[in-house]
């Protein structure tokens, strides 16, 4: 009896054994070997037909629980009612602005420019309307994009500052090219040989800027036009003055570079009190450029210089970094926009509103106001 029993405890013990070997096949056990212990998504996809593979950030913290919901998304672009205030609708911009790095799954090539990228458009149902220009250029897409809101309240004021002078700027240029581009009014002026084009330099600027063109931007009416927000109010025009940096040879390779380009922004005002006085009588020379891209060239005799245009430079001003404001919006731009408006007459902004664009009448040339993304603005 006594043998019986341990010859039966000995076929349990070898069962036993025999099981612990046999391979667990059927048991869908997860492979946690060396090739899968440091790749967390490898190891997911071990469990086949359980759940999809989870990308991690470099504090492994799942991606999809720190994106911006849809309905977050569409509370934002509600609270903002005013059309003046555009936010591209790009789903990668609020992870952009959350600073969450975005999982690359296959290694893309740059998106290049659309043919024909020059052909942009103010209407923003167009398909080059503003809130596609990133599909004309990506870099319209940027974070450092213009204009923007400008308010004296939010603003950095500046006590220890270099005055603002532009020398020059009583100089008359041997002859002005006009052109309607299909976009603006552009007025480019051509130097005699040894006269010096005006030049732009101190406050935010450290050095020399030489003037390029002057260009404008304006409303189908006077509650309209400006392209910068001063204080939340949008004035009837604005005029913007390009320079570029004295350092490089020419415009073209000056705004490619990071501090290659300044522009100096001023705001137009209606002025109420006169009907048919002229303020402004270089504006009779619009008459010949009403036709989209159309140019006239104004001899010596009728140019006229800067501060015919703009008068003194003695106002406080705003400056930031930024972009210049149609594609393909490079982001090389110090921006000076003066808070004193210059005057205009109703009668002078009916002829801007007479030129024509490829689409219609030339009004509304303002791209919306873009997201400061925790720029610097400062006042002085």
């Amino acid at each position: 009896m006594h043998l019986f029993k341990w010859h039966g405890q000995l076929i349990l013990l070898n069962f036993l054994m025999f099981m612990s070997w046999r391979p667990c096949r059927g048991l869908n056990v997860p492979n946690y070997g060396p090739d899968n212990r440091g790749n967390p998504a490898r190891r997911t996809a071990s469990f086949a037909g359980r759940r999809e593979p989870v990308f991690y950030d470099e504090e492994y913290q799942p991606l999809a629980a720190r994106t911006p919901s849809q309905d977050v998304r569409r509370a934002k672009l509600a609270a903002i009612s005013n059309p003046d205030f555009y936010f591209p609708p790009d789903p990668e911009a609020d992870l952009a602005e959350a600073n969450i790095p975005v999982p690359v799954v296959t290694q893309q090539k740059p998106r290049q420019a659309a043919p024909g990228a020059g052909a942009f458009s103010y209407n923003p149902k167009d398909k080059n309307g503003p809130p596609n220009w990133y599909r004309i250029d990506e870099r319209c897409g940027g974070r450092y994009q213009s204009p923007i809101l400008l308010n004296t309240s939010s603003a950095q004021l500046v006590s220890r500052k270099r005055p603002l002078r532009l020398d020059g700027q009583t100089n008359l240029p041997d002859s002005i090219r006009l052109q309607n581009d299909g976009h603006s009014a552009k007025f480019t002026h051509s130097w005699r040989i040894g006269a010096d084009r005006p030049v732009l330099r101190g406050g935010p600027l450290k050095t020399k800027y030489l003037f390029e063109q002057l260009h404008f931007h304006w409303g189908s009416n006077s509650s309209v036009g400006s392209e910068h927000v001063y204080d939340y109010q949008r004035y009837p025009m604005e005029i913007h003055l390009v320079f570029y940096n004295g350092l490089y040879d020419s415009f073209q390779e000056a705004r490619e570079q990071v501090d290659g380009i300044a522009v100096m922004g001023l705001f137009y005002e209606i002025y109420e009190h006169s009907v048919d006085e002229p303020l402004n009588t270089w504006t009779r020379f619009l008459r010949n450029v009403i036709e989209p891209n159309s140019e006239f060239t104004i001899p010596f005799i009728d140019t006229f210089p800067l501060y015919e245009v703009i008068g003194d430079v003695e106002w406080p001003y705003f400056s930031y970094e930024g972009s210049l404001t149609t594609p393909p919006c490079l982001e090389t731009v110090t921006w000076i926009v003066a808070t004193k408006p210059l005057l205009v007459t109703e009668k002078e902004m009916r002829q801007f509103r007479r030129l024509q664009s490829p689409n219609g009448q030339m009004s509304n040339n303002f791209r919306p106001v873009q997201k400061l993304n925790h720029r610097r603005v400062f006042l002085y």
